[in-house]
């Protein structure tokens, strides 16, 4: 199944994305029959990835390289920012995204409590020694501000926790012990008019799945949610696009026939059918 649409691509400058160019991507999405991609370079401005992020002083710099991208190419660029949220940096990152003209905002929480549980360390640090549903109340609260805060279009790989849960719990957990303030941040979705993301990056991750499960995406359904978009949380060229069929076949055991697209920050919809090849 080939997916025509991407909304979460990594290139240059994001640091964990070295090498891969934003003409790079136009020519990959040319050859592989993509007819839209959008840019979000990861934007953290405080903690211990600041380094995997572009920096503020270079985003005109990331936005000039894929205008003057347009140019030469039939794929319809996106610029775009995957935004790590800090409560306590919420009025510097609306200043950053109130300065230029984007058409994308993901919002991600890959730290909690000042733990990085994308990656191992702060995954066992975190989750060791609690109740899985704890944690998750904790996680969840952290989203309901995120989501609140107005910042955000879109919340990025819902439950992305789980890729490195298996270290500190044996079993994966069922939607029912995601806990009571999941409840909650569904509400506030709907309540705000921000969509979900369907990433299936963690099919490269080991965990089999997409983020987020079944199971949730039925639950923002039938909450009302209507936003919802797809993208391969790609690092490099090579990736651009994977796994998305997967992202497609999710969405449609939830019941969902459209996917929102995003341009100068507002929402379109999409039938399904619509993009694929």
């Amino acid at each position: 199944m080939l997916v025509t649409k991407d909304f979460h691509v990594h290139e240059r400058h994001s640091g964990d994305a070295q090498g891969a160019n934003v003409v790079d991507y136009c020519r990959a999405a040319e050859e592989r029959g993509f007819d839209e991609i959008c840019f979000t370079t990861h934007l953290i401005i405080t903690g211990p990835d600041t380094d995997h992020s572009v920096q503020p002083n270079k985003i005109s710099e990331y936005i000039e390289e894929i205008e003057s991208a347009r140019e030469s190419t039939g794929v319809k660029l996106g610029i775009g920012l995957e935004v790590d949220y800090f409560p306590q940096e919420e009025r510097r990152l609306e200043a950053i995204l109130d300065e230029y003209a984007l058409d994308f905002v993901l919002g991600s929480m890959h730290y909690i409590r000042r733990f990085d549980i994308g990656a191992r360390p702060g995954s066992m640090a975190f989750f060791g020694g609690r109740r899985i549903e704890e944690s998750l109340d904790i996680y969840y609260e952290g989203w309901i501000e995120a989501i609140e805060s107005g910042l955000f279009d879109v919340m990025a790989h819902p439950d992305y926790w789980r890729k490195y849960l298996h270290l500190t719990h044996h079993e994966q957990p069922s939607f029912k012990d995601y806990g009571q303030t999941v409840v909650k941040a569904i509400d506030s979705l709907k309540s705000y008019g921000v969509g979900v993301e369907v990433n299936p990056s963690g099919h490269r991750h080991g965990i089999g799945d997409c983020y987020p499960k079944l199971e949730f995406l039925l639950a923002i359904r039938e909450a009302g949610v209507e936003t919802v978009t797809i993208g391969s949380d790609c690092h490099s060229t090579d990736r651009l696009g994977e796994n998305l069929g997967e992202a497609v076949r999710r969405l449609r055991e939830a019941g969902y026939a459209e996917v929102s697209v995003f341009s100068e920050r507002r929402n379109s919809r999409i039938r399904l059918n619509e993009i694929l090849k």
